[in-house]
C-alpha cells in the first residue's frame, strides 16, 4: 500500500479529506475491490474515533493506494500496514 500525503494545512478547522483507490490491476472484480476499500475506510474511521489522528489532521488531505498483495489481506493486516504508514508520515 502507498500513501500520498498532501500539503499541511493552514487552518485547523478545514477537515482532513482521505481516499482510497484500488485500481482494475488489483482485481477485476468490483466486488473485491470495494471489499478492500470498505476495511481501509473502517480501519481509518477506527482511527479517527479513537482519537489516534494526531499526525492525520496535519494534512489537507490523504490518499491511500492499494496494491496487488492486499488482496490477500484481511482486517488486522490492513490496520498494521495503514498504522505503520502514518508513524513513517509522522518521522517526516
Amino acid at each position: 500500500m502507498i500513501l500520498y500525503a498532501g500539503i499541511l494545512k493552514q487552518d485547523k478547522n478545514c477537515p482532513t479529506r482521505v481516499g482510497f483507490v484500488v485500481s482494475k490491476k488489483v482485481h477485476k472484480r468490483a466486488t473485491k475491490r470495494n471489499r478492500i476499500k470498505r476495511l481501509m475506510r473502517e480501519t481509518v474511521r477506527l482511527m479517527f474515533k479513537n482519537n489516534q489522528t494526531d499526525i492525520i489532521n496535519r494534512y489537507k488531505s490523504l490518499i491511500f493506494y492499494a496494491k496487488d498483495s492486499i488482496l490477500d489481506s484481511d482486517f488486522e493486516e490492513i490496520q498494521k500496514i495503514i498504522s505503520q504508514l502514518i508513524q513513517k508520515l509522522a518521522n517526516k
